[in-house]
């Protein structure tokens, strides 16, 4: 379960203020110390994952490498839940743009692609391969939630990855 929500909660890092042109996941991931997932497109166990953080703890500049925390809590015990250390490091594309993260420290690396953010909270990370392949997740910085929960940010996440399936975002959330 800790692994699964790695995966999940590495996408936090790629949230962030950036031009939407660029979708440079780089400046996003560095841009910001904290990222909670608002929304994403596919169903998490029991649905009692909730609040899903990530905390940036360092960052390598030129390795292009964070090493963060993440964490949730459980929606029934409101306990939390980690946290636990992943390495999240951008990638350039074919492009050369650095859209792509790796994000090791579970069972499997996993890659995302920002495919959309548009520097004021609505920042959107798809899965390029195994479990997560063509999954969608909506980070937003604590600060931006309720843009993120916009409409227009919600038709964006709609045209680039279908319904949302669970928003795992709750009033109450918060990093401990």
């Amino acid at each position: 379960m800790a692994c699964k929500f790695a995966v999940v909660a590495f996408c936090l890092f790629i949230v962030g203020y950036v031009d939407a042109a660029d979708n440079d996941a780089w400046s996003v991931l560095s841009g910001e110390m904290e990222f909670f997932m608002v929304t994403r497109s596919y169903r998490r166990g029991d649905g009692t994952n909730e609040c899903p953080y990530m905390k940036q703890q360092s960052k390598d500049e030129s390795a292009r490498t964070l090493t963060t925390l993440m964490g949730y809590r459980d929606g029934s015990t409101k306990q939390f839940i980690g946290p636990v250390t992943y390495t999240v490091t951008a990638q350039a594309d074919a492009t050369g743009a650095y859209n792509v993260v790796t994000v090791t420290g579970g069972p499997s690396p996993l890659d995302y692609e920002l495919v959309h953010t548009d520097g004021n909270g609505c920042n959107i990370l798809k899965g390029k391969e195994g479990l997560f392949d063509g999954k969608c997740e909506l980070w937003a910085p604590p600060g931006q939630v309720a843009n993120a929960q916009e409409d227009a940010c919600s038709k964006q996440f709609e045209t680039l990855c279908g319904e949302v399936l669970e928003t795992p975002y709750k009033s109450d959330c918060a990093i401990p």
